[in-house]
C-alpha cells in the first residue's frame, strides 16, 4: 500500500511536471480549435438541411456562425480585463494611474470562465456554470456513445444469439431506441463495446500532442472532402441514392427547387440547437487559446475558423441532403452504409466503412478529453484547488473515482436514448447559456468593474492632459498588445477604460451587447417550443 501511495505521489509530481506551460504555433492552435468545433453536431446538419430547406438553413446557419464569433471575441475580452486588473492587485493607486490599463493575454497565466464569472460577477455565478457546463459536456458525451453504438451496430455482422444487425438505419430514426428487439441488443451491445475502451482511457491523465492535433484535423477534413466530391460526381452523373425507396423519386435527376425554397416550420425550430450544438467553442476557448503564442492574432483566427466551420457545413449539409434526398438519415455517415454491402466496387465499399465509422472512431480519442475537462471542473468546485496542485495520494483517488462516474453516465444514458438528433436538440437548448447568456453577463460586468477599477484614473488622466506612457518595450511579452498608438486614440470613456485589443467596434458596446442577448433569448424561446411542439405532436 505504501508502494502504492509512493506509485500515485510521484505520478502526480510527474505531471505536474509535464503540465508546465508551453506554447504551439497559431497554425496548431487552427487545429485544436476545428478539431474542439467539429465533433459530432456536423452529423445531424444534412438532415435538417432537407427538412428545413437549404435557403432557410443555410441563413440560419450564418446567423449564428456570426453570433458565435462575436460572443467568443467577448470571451477574449473578458479574459484580457481581468488579467488587467490582476495586475493591479496590491499597487498604490499612484502606480496605477501612471500604468494605463494593460488588457493582454498571457501564457504563463489562464482564466477559466468559473473564474472570471466570480471575478466579474459573483461566487454562486460559478458554480451555475459549472452546473451548465456539466450538462454541456456530458450531453457531447452521451452524442458520442449514440454515434459509436448506431455506426458499429450498423456495420459489424452481429448474427448470433440474441444479436441482429441493425440492417437499415432508418430504424433509429423518430424514436427514442430501435424497436426492433435484436437491433436494440446489437446496439447496447455495441455501445458496451464502446465503453470498454473509452472508460480506461478516461481513467489516466492524458495530453494531447500537437501532431496527433493537427493529423487528426487534417484526416477530418480529408473525410469530409471525399463525402462532398463522391456527391457531386453522383450527382454530375444522374446516379440513383441507394435507400430504402426504389423509386425515381431517390433519384438525383428531378428538380431540386423544392429542396432550396422550402420552409418546414417544425424543421427550422429544431435547426437552430443543432447549428448552436454544431458551432460552440466556447467551453474550450479558454484552454484552447491559452498556449498560442501569436494571441494579438487570436481575432482574425477565431474568425477564420467561424468561416471554415460554416463553410465545411454548409457544402456538406447542402451535398448529402439533395444526393439522399428523402432518405437523408439523422446520422449522416449512416447514409453510406448501403454502399458496403456486396454488389458495390471494392473502393468504393471500402470508403463506405471509413465514412461509417470514422466518426466512432475519432470520439475513442475525444471522449476522455471532455471526462479530464469535467472532472477538473468539478474537482476544482469540491477541492477548491485545480488539479495540478495535487500532492497527496488520497486526492488522486478522489479524481480517479470522478473520472469513473463521469465516463459511465452517459453510457448508461445512451443505452436507453440512441436518437442522436434528439441529443443534439436538447443539448443545443442548455448550449444557449454558453451561448449568449455566459459571454453576455461577463462582457458587461467586466465593462462596469473596469470603469469602475480604471475610471477615476483615467478621468484624472484626462482632466491633466496626460497621454499615456508604458515602461514596456515593443518586443516584452507584458506590453500591451494595442500599442501606445491605439491607446490614445481614445483617451477618455469607455472606449479608453474598456476597449481591449479583441474589443469588435460597434459590437462590443454595452447597448449592442444588451440587443444580441435579446436576439440570443428569442432564439432560446423559438427552439424550445419547437422541441416542446416536437414532443408532444
Amino acid at each position: 500500500m505504501l508502494a502504492l501511495r509512493s506509485y500515485c505521489c510521484t505520478k502526480e509530481t510527474r505531471s505536474n511536471a509535464t503540465n508546465a506551460p508551453h506554447t504551439i504555433s497559431i497554425f496548431i492552435g487552427f487545429f485544436f480549435f476545428i478539431n474542439y468545433i467539429v465533433g459530432v453536431g456536423f452529423l445531424g446538419i444534412p438532415s435538417v438541411f432537407k427538412g428545413a430547406g437549404f435557403l432557410t438553413a443555410l441563413l440560419t446557419l450564418l446567423a449564428i456562425s456570426l453570433l458565435a464569433w462575436i460572443t467568443i471575441m467577448w470571451l477574449l475580452e473578458v479574459m484580457s480585463r481581468a488579467q488587467a486588473i490582476e495586475d493591479i492587485k496590491n499597487k498604490p493607486a499612484v502606480e496605477v494611474l501612471v500604468h494605463y490599463p494593460n488588457f493582454r493575454l498571457e501564457v504563463t497565466r489562464k482564466f477559466e470562465q468559473a473564474e472570471l464569472c466570480e471575478i466579474f460577477v459573483h461566487k454562486g455565478l460559478k458554480y451555475f456554470y459549472t452546473l451548465i457546463i456539466s450538462i454541456c459536456l456530458l450531453s457531447a458525451l452521451w452524442a458520442y456513445c449514440t454515434v459509436a453504438g448506431q455506426a458499429w451496430s450498423t456495420i459489424l455482422p452481429l448474427h448470433f444469439g440474441p444479436f441482429n444487425a441493425c440492417i437499415n438505419a432508418t430504424l433509429f430514426d423518430n424514436t427514442f431506441v430501435p424497436k426492433d428487439s435484436g437491433c436494440l441488443a446489437s446496439y447496447r451491445f455495441c455501445v458496451f463495446l464502446f465503453a470498454m475502451i473509452v472508460i480506461p482511457l478516461s481513467l489516466l491523465d492524458l495530453k494531447e500532442q500537437s501532431i496527433v492535433q493537427t493529423a487528426l484535423g487534417v484526416a477530418r477534413f480529408t473525410l469530409i472532402g471525399s463525402i462532398v466530391l463522391y456527391c457531386v460526381v453522383k450527382m454530375i452523373q444522374d446516379a440513383c441514392a441507394p435507400g430504402s425507396s426504389s423509386d425515381e423519386s431517390n433519384c438525383t435527376g428531378k428538380n431540386y427547387t423544392d429542396s432550396i425554397t422550402k420552409f418546414d416550420t417544425s424543421t427550422f425550430l429544431a435547426a437552430i440547437p443543432v447549428f448552436l450544438y454544431a458551432q460552440t467553442l466556447h467551453p474550450g476557448v479558454v484552454a484552447l487559446s491559452h498556449p498560442i503564442r501569436q494571441k494579438k492574432q487570436l481575432l482574425w483566427l477565431v474568425l477564420i475558423v467561424m468561416l471554415t466551420t460554416t463553410f465545411l457545413y454548409t457544402i456538406l449539409g447542402t451535398m448529402i441532403s439533395l444526393w439522399f434526398g428523402a432518405d437523408t438519415n439523422g446520422m449522416a455517415t449512416l447514409n453510406w452504409f448501403p454502399f458496403t454491402k456486396p454488389g458495390h466496387s471494392v473502393q468504393l465499399r471500402m470508403l463506405s466503412y471509413l465514412i461509417v465509422l470514422f466518426p466512432s472512431l475519432d470520439v475513442c480519442t475525444t471522449y476522455p478529453l471532455l471526462v479530464y475537462t469535467l472532472v477538473n471542473n468539478f474537482f476544482l468546485i469540491f477541492m477548491g484547488r485545480d488539479t495540478s496542485q495535487t500532492t497527496h495520494a488520497y486526492e488522486w483517488w478522489i479524481r480517479l473515482g470522478m473520472k469513473a462516474v463521469i465516463a459511465v453516465l452517459p453510457i448508461m444514458c445512451a443505452m436507453f436514448v440512441a436518437n442522436l438528433l434528439f441529443v443534439l436538440t436538447y443539448g443545443g437548448l442548455v448550449t444557449f447559456f454558453n451561448f449568449f447568456f455566459f459571454p453576455a453577463v461577463l462582457q458587461l460586468a467586466s465593462q462596469w468593474k473596469c470603469m469602475k477599477v480604471f475610471g477615476n484614473q483615467q478621468a484624472m488622466l484626462c482632466n491633466q492632459g496626460t497621454k499615456h506612457e508604458t515602461e514596456c518595450d515593443e518586443g516584452d511579452e507584458n506590453a500591451p498588445l494595442m500599442g501606445d498608438k491605439s491607446a490614445n486614440q481614445h483617451p477618455c470613456g469607455i472606449q479608453a477604460v474598456c476597449t481591449t485589443p479583441y474589443s469588435i467596434p460597434v459590437l462590443s458596446h454595452p447597448i449592442a451587447v444588451v440587443i444580441i442577448s435579446i436576439v440570443g433569448l428569442v432564439l432560446f424561446t423559438l427552439a424550445f417550443a419547437g422541441a416542446v411542439y416536437r414532443s408532444i405532436s
